[in-house]
């Protein structure tokens, strides 16, 4: 058994796999302590319940893709050049992370309230591109428009790409595990909210 002080650690990792791969009722806690190399109890006595640890396991992987989205836009450069970078670092931590793209489908298809760790992320990311596009529109580089519902256009593209790329493939010989396709694909999605986005010149 892990008697180590990780044993946190290794009960988030093991339940961030299994949850990802079978959903919260398809994991058991045993299963779960089982891969972690803990005793049945560790889950009670360092979470609580397995509906904290699963929002642990969340957190887990939420959290870093919160972080990483706010160090894409905390950069130099126009407000457009910055929502060009958090797209890409968008797509490039959904490509890291394949058990987030798991994660997401079984929370939308639960159909409660957003975990906590989830809800998080997404206000939080909805409100940096919100306010990114708010700033373009101040400055003239960006195009009039509602910044809460342009800024769901921009994040739905990386998202609905990225989770639908079992379909794609199958359906649309578009292979996202080729490296060359997936970078033409996200050049193609920034290109395309880049033209989205830009302010127009009058009559053009």
């Amino acid at each position: 058994m892990n008697t180590s002080v990780d044993t946190p650690q290794a009960l988030v990792a093991a339940a961030r796999r299994l949850f990802a791969r079978h959903g919260y009722a398809g994991a058991s806690v045993r299963a779960i302590t089982s891969l972690a190399r803990a005793n049945l109890g560790a889950v009670t006595y360092h979470f609580g319940s397995k509906a904290a640890l699963y929002d642990a396991a969340l957190a887990s992987v939420t959290d870093p893709f919160r972080e990483r989205v706010a160090l894409a836009a905390a950069g130099a450069g126009p407000a457009l050049q910055r929502i060009e970078r958090v797209v890409h670092a968008v797509f490039q931590y959904l490509g890291e992370q394949p058990d987030f793209g798991r994660f997401i489908p079984q929370v939308m298809a639960r159909g409660r309230d957003v975990p906590a760790p989830v809800r998080r992320t997404m206000e939080a990311n909805h409100r940096l591109i919100a306010r990114l596009i708010a700033e373009g529109q101040k400055d003239g580089t960006i195009r009039k428009g509602d910044p809460r519902f342009m800024a769901l256009s921009i994040a739905a593209q990386p998202f609905f790409l990225t989770l639908m790329q079992g379909a794609l493939r199958r359906a649309m010989a578009i292979d996202q595990t080729k490296r060359e396709t997936r970078e033409q694909l996200v050049r193609s999605v920034i290109q395309f909210v880049r033209a989205g986005l830009a302010a127009r010149a009058e009559g053009a």
